[in-house]
């Protein structure tokens, strides 16, 4: 190698590289998608609780047993999914029941929030997301509910 080869050879590759990690610098990492607000487990007063994983809820009952709700425990009728459903829409599962009714209108001041929505057997829950701290639950089997709140554990 002639005199300064090996140095003009080292100063090519160290500018390639340069070159090359400038470019990947450029390139953005993909970002995670946003948590779950509703992931998580959460209490009423009576020390019920209810652990909401990505794909299905998880009912816990204050002598610690749980069940975890799905297809065999809802005898083959079961859906899970989020949804943004308006306040109009959430005071509408319970209509025949004016006190429950107003009671939650009174607890929903937002004109919309975000929801997961259960469907079971014969029944649904709606949970509905009040701030991060805050559910209100929404029961229904056929024309009656129930509703309850919830506090983050």
């Amino acid at each position: 190698m002639p005199p300064g080869g090996y140095r003009k050879w080292i100063e090519r590759v160290v500018a390639m590289l340069i070159l090359a990690g400038s470019h990947l610098a450029c390139v953005m990492p993909e970002s995670a998608p946003p948590p779950n607000p509703f992931v998580g487990t959460w209490a009423t007063a009576d020390n019920d609780s209810v652990t909401i994983r990505q794909d299905t809820i998880v009912q816990t009952q204050p002598d610690g047993h749980s069940t975890a709700l799905g297809y065999n425990t809802c005898r083959g009728v079961f859906r899970f999914a989020y949804d943004t459903q308006s306040r109009q829409t959430l005071t509408d599962l319970i209509p025949r029941q004016p006190d429950l009714r107003k009671k939650l209108s009174d607890l929903l001041v937002e004109p919309s929030y975000p929801v997961a929505r259960l469907d079971c057997d014969r029944g649904d829950q709606t949970y509905v997301l009040l701030n991060d701290h805050q559910l209100v639950a929404i029961y229904r089997d056929g024309d009656i509910g129930a509703i309850d709140r919830l506090v983050r554990r």
